[in-house]
């Protein structure tokens, strides 16, 4: 049995899909982090989550998640606010601060955002599986999330929440100069990768982004001997281009060949596409998806 996992990642116009062999496959994210306070969002499950070991060799000497989200939005003047008086954050200290025997967060995981306190700039590079878990938005209030996004290319903010209701047009804050600064043009601004923000959900909402990978089950697809298929749905309000990626791991990878089903062409509102995929590391554009459009990949 042949396991996989299903990651998205987001770029300007397109959505690139990878699908990665969970057999020891690593990714190494790097993030800039300049001095001072820095909102970053984590895409890898660190091997070992102990943030003196995540950090070691960097300059960082403080670390802050939120666990429950609060009622209102604390940090959107001032990220040095006391964190250890704010509800709901996990924080952990360097060994050489004062306070670190006050540390309440003990490991740094993958799919989350954080706020880190950098000495100096410095460029953090964190290894680890990269998993993709669905944000869980808590309605009517303020979220703390990030989003994997391509490190070039990114889209724009409206780009990437066009497609939800419960997102278009709500407020978005995002770190400058360790300050919170609420985005003003989200058609002119682009998301970055690495980056964790304030956004505003109105109402109930399971919006992951404009390209949406729905999977037998929560942590993505194994193959075996059931039939099984990845289906792909266009989101936004306009067309888009997916792309699937082949990620080989340690082992001889198998050559492919898989027919996709199109949805949702006026013409013909079922087609069939023959697709030929090699064992080697490959990357592959699906036929364009309409609005509101899908791809069923058997």
């Amino acid at each position: 049995m042949f396991g996989l996992v299903i990651g998205v990642l987001f770029q300007a116009g397109a959505g690139s899909i990878t699908a990665q062999d969970l057999s020891g496959l690593e990714r190494t994210q790097s993030i800039s982090l300049s001095k001072g306070w820095n909102a970053v969002f984590v895409e890898v499950e660190p091997e070992d989550p102990d943030p003196s070991k995540v950090f070691a060799g960097v300059p960082v000497d403080k670390a802050a998640t939120l666990f429950e989200s609060p009622v209102t939005n604390q940090f959107v003047a001032d990220a040095a606010i006391d964190l250890s008086r704010s509800s709901g954050w996990g924080i952990w200290y360097s060994a050489d601060r004062p306070e670190s025997f006050l540390k309440s967060l003990d490991e740094i995981q993958g799919n989350r955002g954080y706020l880190v306190h950098a000495k100096q700039d410095c460029d953090w590079k964190v290894t680890g599986t990269a998993m993709l878990t669905g944000i869980r938005w808590k309605a009517d209030a303020y979220n703390f999330v990030g989003f994997p996004v391509k490190e070039q290319g990114g889209p724009t903010f409206g780009e990437f929440f066009g497609g939800s209701s419960a997102h278009a047009g709500q407020a978005i804050y995002r770190m400058v100069h360790g300050r919170w600064k609420k985005v003003l043009q989200p058609d002119l601004e682009s998301m970055r990768s690495g980056e964790a923000f304030w956004i505003y959900c109105d109402g109930q909402t399971d919006y992951q982004g404009p390209v949406r990978v729905e999977t037998p089950t929560r942590m993505g697809m194994v193959l075996g001997n059931q039939a099984a298929e990845l289906v792909v749905r266009n989101a936004t309000d306009h067309p888009v281009i997916p792309v699937i990626e082949h990620v080989p791991g340690p082992t001889p990878g198998v050559p492919l060949s898989i027919v996709v089903e199109s949805f949702g062409d006026p013409e013909a509102p079922v087609r069939q596409v023959g697709v030929p995929m090699s064992g080697g590391r490959w990357s592959q554009s699906l036929p364009p998806l309409e609005s509101g459009a899908a791809l069923a990949i058997p």
